[in-house]
């Protein structure tokens, strides 16, 4: 606070003056500019015109789209990976993916796969009884988490305990 009113009291004492030093109109010269920037960037924005970026602010706006677009591109792999060259069931006039290790053969819409995403969801799984032409349902919990090519199960929507799974491939 005392710096700041010094500064005061020097620039009223600068502007008395009629002769300044080269460190004196360097000093004034600065806060000039510094305002004159304020003021430019203010009416920049209500006039909603585009503004000019230091090479510092281009290069940080630039890593931070490039880091956006790999981790887009890096989460585009994993959903392809996830689902690319899958082996494909039909049972009825439905097509379905079969999962791998799973307690049963359970079965899961390929148009439902598009629809998991990482939150949460119920979805309907459908399994073959004893007599092999009967289909039954079973709803759990799904989700897909972005670092992995799998699917996590939970069986129990109360006690959630999320387990991965993979889909059966192509032959």
């Amino acid at each position: 606070m005392d710096s700041h009113s010094s500064e005061i009291t020097d620039i009223k004492s600068f502007s008395k003056k009629e002769t300044y030093t080269a460190e004196e109109k360097k000093f004034i010269m600065d806060r000039l500019n510094e305002e004159r920037l304020i003021h430019q960037r203010a009416e920049e924005e209500l006039k909603g015109k585009k503004r000019s970026f230091t090479e510092e602010e281009k290069k940080k706006i630039l890593d931070k789209l490039n880091e956006k677009r790999l981790s887009t591109q890096k989460r585009e792999e994993i959903k392809k990976k996830r689902l690319h060259n899958k082996k494909s069931y039909k049972l009825g006039n439905k097509e379905f993916y079969k999962f791998k290790n799973m307690e049963r053969e359970y079965y899961i819409e390929i148009a439902d796969c598009d629809k998991i995403t990482t939150r949460a969801s119920i979805v309907t799984l459908y399994y073959k009884s004893v007599s092999e032409y009967e289909v039954k349902k079973k709803d759990v919990l799904i989700k897909t988490e972005i670092y992995s090519d799998k699917f996590f199960v939970s069986y129990d929507w109360v006690r959630v305990y999320f387990k991965g799974y993979s889909l059966e491939d192509e032959k």
